[in-house]
């Protein structure tokens, strides 16, 4: 069997799900499903047992990367996407109280990403379309269900959850409460009277199944199995209601969804299903205030934290190795790095001015000691800023995560730095040498020479030299650091030179001193700002690739209506998103 969501421009209504989940309840053996995103490298329709390693593509802005033919219309396509891990998480957590993070505890396989996959070509943000049910994840799916089944049985919350005076008599309708009540929770809607009938009434329900023979509370304890590995619960719709026209706009309860995923990574909460219920999300003003009442909430704070994170590419970092006779301080600051990042972000956006330029330009940070240590500065104590006056090091592009992460594991690397800061920063369009068939070779390590002097030697080659021009002037100014990230003035006993000169045929082209100098441009360029909007589009539209071109185009219209100084604000920028038609409006495909 095949765990199919509904095609778009159908109706959120009855779905197969419960088919799937009941034969995993009962150990048979099923494959994976498919969303209406893409496969591997592509973005038309997935087939069946489709696996997660697929990505909507894009750099820049909407490329036309991974296939998908480019769409000019200002809407978003209709579609359905499975929850990614930490959303499957918090929606355990909220739905049975559980303190389990089923995704660990089980192993779940890792979230597919936007964006191409190699490295560093900047596969970026989680929410997407490519996320799949594999044979793997429906296995450890099942593992998960019964566990948190088990949990909530044991402690109680069950039995609370689903009460029966009179099980004998009356179990099947109290099952049927049950899911008007916890099965409307799990699937973010009121189920129709078909999921009912099909869930609790008559011998072949599931609720049948498992009480038949045994107790009401085991009946209860299947339906809650399958619900957890139903597609109404795994899969986000974004569908209208049931006949709606080739343009149409999300359903309250969708909005909802919508609303609470993208800010939280969590269900939505009582309040904001409230404010569903009385239209109050059908309005411009109503979704802001909404908005601004989740991103407030700690779910919401570290929620936009993770979306600069991955936009950045600077996640996991506390995973990553490097050779221990080149950089033996890294791994016992790998997990400071992580933490660095993650509370630099924090106290930017929350604590302090929340905008581009201070990300790029803090003369700051938010380091322990050990790292401190690694940077040359005095650590001003947990969760507090640590200055970075005196050293040539400022915000989060001259960070260990950053400078770690677009490295090799026993040197630095200024194409893999360059090719970050233009595409996930600029949104300029590097292409990938594959594409236009070249073999990349990088230049063989040289004791006698300097990194940047040995990849000087791409402007040298006339093949290599149009690209490279443009990508390792960038990279070369971030020559201080070395690959872990830490200050260097000299490279195998030569001075280490960070001055370039910069010809994108943009705002950024000059010359500069070094990084800080750089960062300083990046924070003040008029297009760095607008990708900053480009990339919060693609991660709240969980789309980038060219199917959505002018949806983001839309976007970026919107955005050039703020004013000047909201521009390069995260919170504005990602609230005028929420703001436009372009949040609850969709179209068939």
């Amino acid at each position: 069997m095949t765990l199919r969501p509904p095609a778009p421009g159908r109706s959120s209504g009855p779905m197969p799900s419960v088919i799937l989940a009941l034969a995993l309840a009962l150990g048979s053996a099923c494959v994976g499903g498919v969303s209406p995103g893409t496969g591997t490298g592509g973005s038309g329709p997935g087939t069946g047992g489709a696996t997660g390693t697929g990505s909507t593509s894009g750099t820049g802005g909407a490329g036309a990367q991974g296939g998908a033919p480019m769409n000019d219309s200002p809407i978003l396509p209709a579609r359905v996407r499975r929850l990614t891990n930490a959303e499957y998480d918090a929606s355990a957590q909220a739905l049975l109280g559980t303190t389990m993070v089923p995704s660990v505890k089980f192993s779940f396989p890792p979230d597919a990403r936007q964006g191409p996959s190699n490295q560093p070509a900047g596969s970026a943000f989680t929410m997407n379309d490519a996320q799949r049910v594999d044979p793997v994840l429906a296995d450890k799916l099942d593992a998960a269900a019964l566990a948190l089944v088990a949990e909530a049985r044991g402690n109680g919350k069950l039995a609370a959850l689903a009460p029966c005076a009179n099980s004998a008599t009356g179990g099947e309708a109290c099952a049927k409460t049950f899911l008007q009540t916890f099965g409307a929770r799990v699937y973010r809607r009121p189920l129709a009277a078909e999921e009912l009938s099909e869930l609790s009434v008559g011998a072949a329900s599931v609720y049948h199944v498992g009480a038949d023979g045994g107790t009401y509370e085991e009946g209860i304890d299947l339906l809650t199995r399958v619900l957890l590995q139903s597609a109404g619960f795994l899969y986000l719709t974004e569908l209208g209601e049931a006949g709606a026209g080739s343009t149409f706009n999300l359903t309250a309860n969708e909005t909802a969804s919508a609303l609470s995923y993208l800010l939280t990574s969590a269900p939505a909460d009582p309040t904001l299903l409230g404010n569903a219920a009385s239209g109050l999300l059908a309005t411009p003003e109503g979704r802001e205030a909404e908005a601004r009442r989740l991103l407030n909430l700690p779910a919401g704070r570290a929620r936009l934290v993770r979306v600069v994170q991955e936009w950045l590419g600077i996640t996991d970092v506390a995973r990553r190795e490097k050779a221990q006779t080149v950089y033996p301080e890294f791994a016992g600051v790998a997990a400071s790095m992580e933490a660095e990042s993650r509370d630099f972000i924090n106290e930017v956006l929350h604590n302090s001015t929340g905008t581009l330029a201070e990300l790029l330009t803090a003369d700051w940070t938010v380091a322990d000691a050990p790292l401190s240590s690694v940077y040359g500065v005095s650590s001003a104590g947990a969760g507090k800023r640590t200055s970075l006056a005196g050293v040539g090091r400022r915000g989060i592009l001259s960070q260990g995560a950053f400078l770690s992460v677009f490295a090799n594991n026993n040197s630095s690397h200024p194409v893999f730095r360059g090719v970050a800061i233009l595409r996930r920063i600029a949104c300029q369009e590097v292409p990938d040498p594959g594409a236009v068939g070249i073999v990349v070779s990088f230049p063989a390590a040289d004791p006698s020479k300097t990194t940047r002097a040995r990849f000087e030697s791409h402007a040298m080659n006339a093949g290599c030299a149009t690209c490279h021009n443009t990508i390792d002037p960038i990279g070369f100014a971030f020559e201080n650091f070395d690959g872990m990230g830490k200050t260097r003035t000299t490279e195998n006993n030569m001075p280490v030179d960070t001055k370039v000169t910069i010809a994108t045929g943009s705002d950024l082209d000059g010359t500069y001193a070094d990084s800080v100098a750089l960062g300083n441009a990046l924070a003040q360029s008029p297009s760095v700002k607008a990708c900053l909007a480009r990339q919060l589009f693609h991660s709240a539209a969980a789309r980038s690739d060219a199917s959505v071109h002018g949806a983001e185009q839309a976007f970026v219209d919107v955005w050039k209506q703020l004013p000047v100084d909201k521009q390069g604000h995260l919170v504005d920028v990602l609230v005028a998103f929420i703001r436009s038609p372009l949040f609850i409006q969709r179209r068939t495909p």
